[in-house]
């Protein structure tokens, strides 16, 4: 279709010369005219002429005429005098849009309409089960249908009122599993995700924005097409972003300032909630795709979606099943009963280890390494403890080859009982990290990663700033493990997150890093390799939630130790009874 276009060009200019009353816009194939009645029919008689020399067959059957009713008569005789037979109406479709009359335009977008009212409803229903696929469908998809129309068709905002009833009575309760959504929770969810939002706009009140946003970028092109001047590309590519990125950086600010107000109304717990919501939400901006594990099951999206609005978790245990307290979302994210807690961190590490392992090679990233890799004797070059008066670690180190050298003693399973300290198998300081990765920051040098999760919402931290708390978390980290790891000559780096997704600064240093190895690696646009990273992170932190809300942490008993056969016999009749 591109080279058909570019092969229609010399036509498109010898009609602009040989008949230049008109206004003659064309977008590949289709073309149009604007002027005069007599002056286009000139038009379209030299198309018919001198088309075919172009592989371009105009067919005067399915060419429509535009006009007023009053127009009518003048424009058949226009017409009929050159022996064609076209159409008339009020108004028709054009490349996406309608031009007509305002009553013919209205019709057209109502009948547009209903089509993606009963499009709502259906993805309503699929919500009830694939919340996450209807999401996307609706986030992705079916909302830049009528988007696309609003760009291109003035005044039609409160036309779409059947889209936004549809959307706020059916689809948004069932993909949060609430009765009702009220003007306020409305109005935040028609925000940006990185806005604390989900990006559902509201279709009455974003149509005049994307019309008038739409209207800017064209300006250059309109200018153009009117003049008939030659249209210089890159002022209108320059215009089109400038009016792309002047519209999202006032709808932003807008957003920003609602957030603010309402933070400042609600309280500080409720500000730091949305901020966190602001920063974390990027799990929900990738579509469901197993190939790139990016897909959450029924109750992982919605568990997460409800917690990201402060929403209690449908079907919630009452109580814990591993400790017998209250069962509350700060409970369940906390409690350390059955292990959860510890499969919620072992995950996050194995999503990052296979990470850096498509990045870099899998041989090149291991697990729980050693901080400290001395084994027994000195670290750190100082004395072990109990040198002196250790048998087996008198001679060690002083071995030599010569018949007046001392040789090396070995330790015995009886030295390694009475001291196990100093084996030379047990290393004297045994912190590991999660994840190390061979030249991750630089080459020849092991980079540490060491990953936490920590709940800004609990008590002792729910009033304080979240990006706060992680960098306190990741300084703690380092506090502990940096000096052995630079001592090393090794990297270390913590990778914070909290419970929602929302990583710490450092973290956001080694995502970018990550992401511009895989794309260097993949040939892919940095932007999009930054993405998939911290998605792929946040999808493994938040698909973690529904396991400590929903999992079981209750272990079955040990079975007892019977060295007998008539205690086994009395144990199996005991478990048939009771």
């Amino acid at each position: 279709m591109v080279l058909y276009g570019v092969a229609l060009l010399p036509l498109a200019e010898q009609l602009r010369r040989d008949v230049p009353e008109v206004t003659t816009p064309q977008f590949a194939d289709d073309l149009a005219a604007v002027g005069n009645l007599s002056d286009c029919a000139m038009a379209l008689e030299f198309l018919i002429e001198e088309g075919p020399k172009y592989g371009y067959f105009p067919e005067p059957e399915k060419t429509h005429i535009i006009c007023t009713a009053e127009q009518e008569p003048e424009a058949k005789s226009a017409f009929l005098s050159r022996d064609m037979i076209v159409n008339y109406s009020r108004g028709e479709r054009y490349l996406g849009g309608f031009v007509g009359s305002k009553l013919e335009r209205e019709k057209w977008v109502k009948k547009k309409v209903e089509g993606w009212e009963r499009a709502v409803i259906i993805l309503a229903g699929i919500a009830k089960r694939f919340p996450q696929a209807a999401f996307a469908g609706m986030a992705m998809s079916l909302q830049h249908e009528w988007q696309f129309v609003a760009r291109t068709v003035p005044d039609i905002g409160h036309l779409f009122e059947p889209i936004e009833r549809a959307i706020r009575k059916f689809f948004l309760p069932n993909l949060l599993g609430v009765d009702s959504i009220d003007a306020n929770m409305r109005e935040l969810l028609s925000f940006g995700v990185k806005q604390a939002g989900l990006g559902i706009r509201n279709p009455v009140e974003s149509a005049e924005a994307l019309y008038d946003t739409s209207k800017n970028a064209c300006e250059k092109l309109v200018e153009a097409i009117v003049s008939g001047r030659e249209l210089c590309l890159a002022e209108h590519k320059q215009r089109v972003r400038m009016a792309g990125e002047f519209a999202r950086n006032m709808r932003q600010m807008d957003e920003e300032s609602v957030l603010e107000r309402r933070g400042n109304d609600l309280g500080l717990r409720e500000k730091w909630r949305l901020k966190r919501a602001a920063s974390a939400g990027i799990w929900l901006s990738v579509p469901p795709n197993r190939f790139n594990g990016t897909v959450l099951s029924s109750e992982e999206f919605r568990d997460n979606l409800r917690l990201r609005y402060n929403l209690k978790p449908l079907g919630m245990p009452e109580t814990c099943d591993g400790c017998g307290k209250q069962m509350t979302v700060e409970h369940a994210l906390s409690c350390k009963v059955g292990g959860l807690v510890h499969i919620r961190h072992d995950d996050v590490a194995q999503e990052w280890g296979y990470l850096c392992g498509l990045g870099f090679k899998p041989s090149r990233v291991s697990y729980e390494p050693l901080i400290n890799t001395s084994r027994g004797g000195a670290t750190d070059g100082a004395p072990a403890p109990n040198e002196s008066t250790n048998p087996g670690n008198r001679n060690r180190g002083n071995a030599t080859n010569g018949n007046g050298g001392d040789e090396e003693e070995v330790p015995t399973a009886e030295d390694e009982r009475a001291d196990p300290t100093h084996s030379p198998y047990v290393a004297e300081n045994e912190n590991r990290g999660d994840v190390a990765v061979e030249g991750f920051w630089k080459i020849g040098r092991q980079s540490i990663f060491d990953i936490r999760l920590t709940d800004t919402e609990c008590r002792t931290t729910r009033n304080q700033d979240p990006e706060k708390v992680l960098n306190k978390c990741e300084k703690l980290k380092k506090a502990k493990h940096l000096a052995p790891c630079l001592e090393r000559r090794r990297d270390f780096t913590p990778l914070v997150y909290s419970v929602d997704g929302m990583a710490g600064r450092e973290t956001k240093q080694a995502e970018r890093k990550l992401a511009s190895r895989l794309a260097h690696k993949w040939n892919k646009e940095y932007s999009y390799m930054v993405a998939y990273v911290r998605a792929r992170m946040a999808l493994a932190v938040v698909r973690s939630n529904s396991l400590l809300v929903r999992g079981s942490r209750k272990r079955r008993a040990q079975r007892p130790l019977i060295d007998e056969g008539a205690a086994m016999l009395g144990w199996q009749t005991w478990r048939e009874r009771y």
